[in-house]
C-alpha cells in the first residue's frame, strides 16, 4: 500500500540524515518537556490545596481571642482570655447557619509513659472537633459527650505520640501522665501530617472540661472552631458571630473587637488564586518553547526539501502523484515530532520526580501531562510540517531535476 511505501521512504530519509533528525526532535523535546513539567507543577499545587482543605475541614471559621499587648513598642503580648465556654455554647445555639462548633483549650505539655517522655500539644475539645477538623480514629474511639460531662481523664493520641512513647505498639488502655495527671488512652487518630507549621499527628486530645478544670485550671478557651452548613453562608455566619460576640462581651461601638475570625477556606482559596495569577504567565513560556521547537522543525524540513529536489523530481517523473510526496514529507514531520514528543515526555517526567524529591514544591505526574503533550507534538508536526510538504508536492519535476 502507498502509505506503507511512504512510511518506508520517510524512515530511510530520516535515517540518512541522523544529525538533522536529532536536532529537529531535540527542539520539539525541549518544548514538550517544559509543558510536562508545568502541567505536573500545576497538578501538584492543586493537589496540595485540596489536601489542605481535607486536613483543615470544609466551611470552617476559626475564632481566636485578641492578644493582650504587654509592650506596644516591641509588639509583645500574652494569650487572650476573652473567649469563654458560654460564648461557644451561645454560638452553637443562637447563630443560624452553624453546623457544629468545637471549643479548644491548647497547651504544649510533656507526656510521660514508663521511662520515656515526649513534648506534645494537648487539646481539650469535644466530640464535634473530629468532624469539624476531619479527624478520624485508626484504633479505639474518639471523645464523646459522656467524657465531657464526667470530666473523664481519657485521651486520644496521634501517631507520632504512639511511635515516640510506645514504639508503634498499641497504646489502647495504657495510662499516660500529662502534667502530673494520669490519662487512659482510648483512641489513636489516623495520620494527617503537617498543616500551617504544626504537626497534626503529635496531638493529645482530651475532654475540654477535663483540660480546663483538672489539667491547666483556666476558665477561657484558646479558640473556637465553627463549621457552617455551606460555603455560601460563611460570610453571613461570620458577620452574625462577630455581632453576637460583641454583644456578649459588651464592646462599645467605638472599640475594636477583642477577638478575630479567620475563614480558613477563604485563606486557602486566596493562596490558590495567588498561585493561579503566577501560573497564568507560565504557559506562555511553554508556548514560546513549543513555537521555537516548531520553527526549528519547519526550518529543517524546508532545508530537507531543498536538498532533495532531485529525489522529489525523480519520484514525480516516474509517476508519483503530488499527494504521495505530500504524504511522505508529512509522515517525516510526524515521525520527527513524535520522537521529540516521546523524549520530551520522558525528560519532563524525570524532571517532575527529581523536582519533587529535591524541592518542597509539590509535583504530580498525571495522565493529561502525558497525552496532552503527545497531542501537541502531533499538532506541531501538522502545523509546521505542512508548509514544507506542500512546497515539495508542488515542485515541477523537470525544474527539480534541472536544479540538481
Amino acid at each position: 500500500m502507498k502509505w506503507r511505501r511512504n512510511l518506508r521512504l520517510s524512515i530511510r530519509a530520516l535515517a540518512a540524515s541522523k544529525l538533522r533528525t536529532l536536532l529537529s526532535a531535540a527542539g520539539v523535546a525541549v518544548g514538550i518537556s517544559s509543558v510536562v513539567v508545568l502541567l505536573g507543577a500545576g497538578a501538584g499545587a492543586e493537589r496540595a490545596v485540596q489536601e489542605s482543605l481535607e486536613q483543615l475541614g470544609h466551611n470552617l471559621l476559626v475564632i481566636n481571642p485578641s492578644r493582650i499587648e504587654s509592650s506596644a513598642l516591641r509588639g509583645e503580648g500574652a494569650e487572650g482570655t476573652t473567649l469563654r465556654v458560654e460564648d461557644w455554647r451561645a454560638l452553637s445555639r443562637d447563630v443560624a447557619g452553624v453546623l457544629r462548633t468545637a471549643p479548644v483549650v491548647e497547651r504544649p505539655l510533656l507526656a510521660q509513659w514508663g521511662g520515656d517522655a515526649v513534648s506534645v500539644r494537648v487539646l481539650g475539645t469535644t466530640e464535634a472537633f473530629a468532624r469539624a477538623r476531619n479527624f478520624s480514629v485508626a484504633a479505639g474511639r474518639f471523645l464523646d459527650s459522656h467524657d465531657e460531662a464526667q470530666r473523664s481523664r481519657v485521651a486520644v493520641v496521634g501517631p507520632v505520640v504512639v511511635e515516640s512513647l510506645f514504639r508503634g505498639e498499641s497504646p489502647i488502655g495504657e495510662v499516660v501522665t500529662i502534667n502530673g495527671v494520669p490519662f487512659r488512652i482510648i483512641g489513636v487518630t489516623r495520620k494527617k501530617g503537617v498543616y500551617d507549621g504544626g504537626n497534626e499527628d503529635e496531638l493529645v486530645l482530651i475532654p475540654v472540661t477535663t483540660a480546663m478544670r483538672r489539667l491547666v485550671n483556666v476558665d477561657y478557651l484558646t479558640r473556637i472552631y465553627v463549621q457552617t452548613v455551606s460555603e455560601e453562608v460563611s460570610d453571613g455566619v461570620q458577620a452574625s458571630i462577630a455581632a453576637a460576640l460583641r454583644e456578649r462581651h459588651a464592646i462599645p461601638a467605638n472599640r475594636p473587637d477583642d477577638f478575630h475570625i479567620l475563614d480558613q477556606e477563604a485563606t486557602i482559596r486566596a493562596r490558590r488564586r495567588a498561585g493561579g495569577s503566577l501560573s497564568r504567565y507560565v504557559p506562555w513560556l511553554s508556548a514560546l518553547a513549543l513555537v521555537l521547537g516548531g520553527v526549528g522543525l519547519l526550518a529543517v524540513s524546508l532545508m530537507s526539501v531543498r536538498e532533495r529536489y532531485a529525489e522529489i523530481g525523480l519520484r514525480l517523473a516516474v509517476g508519483a502523484l503530488p499527494r504521495d510526496v505530500l504524504a511522505q514529507f508529512l509522515i517525516e514531520a510526524l515521525l520527527v515530532s513524535s520522537l521529540g514528543g516521546f523524549v520530551g515526555i520522558l525528560v519532563g517526567s524525570c524532571g517532575i520526580f527529581i523536582g519533587a524529591a529535591l524541592t518542597r514544591w509539590p509535583m504530580e505526574l498525571r495522565a493529561d501531562a502525558v497525552f496532552y503533550p503527545l497531542a501537541l507534538s502531533v499538532g506541531l508536526a501538522i502545523a509546521f510540517g505542512v508548509v514544507p510538504a506542500f512546497r515539495a508536492a508542488r515542485l515541477d519535476p523537470i525544474e527539480a531535476l534541472k536544479s540538481h
